[in-house]
């Protein structure tokens, strides 16, 4: 499901980056925020492969990338601030942050403070939805809410007797992923598992 919104999103950049791709001088910019390799390979990757495909800002290109901590939650404001900076570049017009760890709203929102021309986007947001979504000029992610239900389904038809769900407290936290637990719980009743939660270390701890 995650690959599959990204390439949503990623189809959304292609109409912005269709214009002007084989431009010498960009029109516009494009800000990328995502994590370390050892928080979140995937989207790092996708980052890169932007850079390649239309330059890094400082060469004459159209993306500009940073990575954010790996120890986010603690270092909130260095995450708001690498993000905010974007709109100190005249010609971004475009910030994405994925994953849009918590932090990302209020960035999102002192980006739009100083530019109302800045379109912001989140993908697989960590922070409630109705933060985010009065923040964000488009967020998508996984379908938390219905993956509670499914996934206990297809544990039951693989065989499953027991169904362990393992967290920590910062995820169970969220919203969307408390209701999922919740969901699971639920469906391993109503569908004759047992199910059990068991907690484990945070990765950014």
């Amino acid at each position: 499901m995650r690959r599959w919104a990204a390439l949503l999103l990623g189809g959304m950049l292609f109409l912005l980056l269709a214009s002007c791709a084989f431009a010498e001088e960009p029109s516009f910019h494009i800000g990328i925020a995502t994590l370390t390799v050892s928080q979140a390979e995937d989207t790092l990757r996708g980052a890169e492969r932007m850079l390649q495909e239309y330059g890094d800002v400082s060469n004459g290109g159209m993306i500009k990338h940073v990575t954010m901590p790996d120890n986010f939650m603690s270092e909130m404001e260095t995450t708001i601030t690498q993000i905010t900076s974007f709109a100190d570049d005249p010609k971004m017009k475009v910030v994405i942050v994925d994953d849009a760890i918590p932090g990302t709203s209020e960035a999102f929102r002192r980006i739009h403070e100083k530019r109302d021309d800045i379109l912001c986007f989140a993908g697989e947001p960590q922070e409630d939805p109705n933060v985010i979504g009065g923040a964000a000029d488009f967020a998508i992610g996984v379908d938390n809410i219905v993956r509670g239900y499914l996934i206990i389904h297809s544990a039951k038809e693989l065989g499953a007797k027991t169904f362990v769900h393992i967290s920590f407290p910062r995820h169970m936290s969220y919203e969307l992923l408390s209701r999922r637990r919740n969901i699971m719980e639920e469906a391993c009743k109503e569908l004759g598992l047992t199910f059990a939660f068991e907690t484990a270390p945070d990765p950014t701890s």
